[in-house]
């Protein structure tokens, strides 16, 4: 029997968790914890169901409960399933002589479970989200005020998942928003406005750590000609691999981003010296000249690359981009299939900017 005071108090722990932004996962063990506690029975499990997939997200109060949830998954039958599948509480008070389970009661009562009750986890006309099983390692059936307390925090433990599953699918629409709003559809790559923040972030560590920065300004040459010859499924195709190809280049810490079109830029943030973002560039060249192979068709490309390089304690900045893109147009006048360093006006941050720490000056 469940003294009212008992149930009120987990009712009201339920609140106060929630409280605490829980998870899905976080919520079903609180709900097996504590029922437990207030109910005489030996265990509880509880399983999210989703119609034409497989259960998930399970909980149990100990290994012997875990095993009996996951034993009616595997065999697709038990009282949890029907629970679920017609929204109504199921009670076996004996299992050895109920009938209803032929595959799930001999294998249960082998594993020491004696008696099972489920109820429905339900909340107003929401989907049924799965069920939550009692356990007995004894015969012997629930009273009316058990059954009720049970179906009572089956359907406040559903209202706080629809609650939390409705707050997950938010975060992830939004990450999802996010995601698009800062990367090129087409391929993946960072747009302008998440290469701008990049810039921002590699002129902060320059800033502090006076070490060398470079963009690369890359223009794939002749573009144009595929999309007339082939079509623009193919041209976005080659694009794909393109990507693939610059991306494999990449040293962790670096951006690439897709402007528009056949162009790209590559921002190389704490070189070494200078010259290796040329070495860079090199790489690119040789990558792009080797034959792409596009829908079986062979696409001979090439780019024109153009490079800028700070001076440590320079500024980075837009200004950068548009050296490289100058740095470019003279590789393609020269022919394409090259890369042109920018010559550059250096402009540096104070001496005492450079020794500032992070949040002085």
């Amino acid at each position: 029997m469940t003294h009212p005071d008992t149930l009120a108090a987990v009712l009201s722990d339920f609140a106060r968790h929630m409280l605490l932004d829980f998870d899905v996962q976080a919520i079903l063990d609180l709900l097996v914890e504590r029922i437990v506690d207030i109910l005489d029975v030996t265990g509880a499990g509880v399983t999210l169901i989703s119609s034409g997939n497989a259960p998930h997200f399970i909980a149990a109060s100990d290994e012997a409960a875990l095993r009996f949830e996951r034993l009616q998954s595997t065999l697709s039958q038990g009282p949890c399933v029907t629970a679920f599948e017609t929204g109504t509480a199921v009670a076996v008070p004996d299992l050895t002589v109920d009938e209803r389970f032929p595959l799930f009661a001999p294998a249960a009562v082998a594993e020491g479970l004696a008696a099972v009750f489920t109820f429905p986890l339900r909340h107003g006309d929401s989907p049924r989200l799965g069920a939550l099983d009692l356990y007995r390692d004894a015969p012997g059936d629930l009273d009316a005020e058990e059954r009720a307390a049970a179906q009572t925090l089956a359907d406040v433990a559903s209202a706080y998942l629809l609650n939390a599953q409705a707050r997950e699918q938010a975060q992830q629409d939004a990450a999802r928003f996010e995601h698009l709003a800062l990367h090129d559809p087409l391929t993946g790559l960072a747009n302008r406005l998440l290469l701008q923040a990049r810039l921002e972030h590699t002129a902060d560590r320059a800033g502090r750590s006076r070490r060398t920065s470079g963009v690369l300004f890359i223009d794939l040459d002749h573009f144009k000609q595929v999309n007339d010859a082939h079509g623009h499924t193919t041209g976005d195709l080659l694009l794909l691999e393109v990507s693939r190809r610059l991306t494999a280049l990449l040293r962790p810490g670096d951006t690439l981003a897709r402007l528009s079109g056949d162009e790209f830029v590559l921002v190389l943030e704490d070189l070494t010296v200078a010259d290796d973002a040329e070495l860079v560039a090199e790489r690119i060249t040789q990558e792009l000249r080797r034959p792409f192979v596009v829908n079986g068709v062979r696409l001979p490309l090439a780019g024109s690359i153009g490079v800028a390089v700070t001076t440590p304690g320079e500024v980075v900045g837009p200004q950068l981009v548009i050296d490289a893109d100058r740095a470019m147009y003279a590789a393609k006048a020269a022919g394409g299939d090259s890369h042109r360093t920018a010559e550059r006006t250096v402009i540096t941050l104070p001496e005492q900017a450079l020794h500032a720490r992070p949040g002085e000056g």
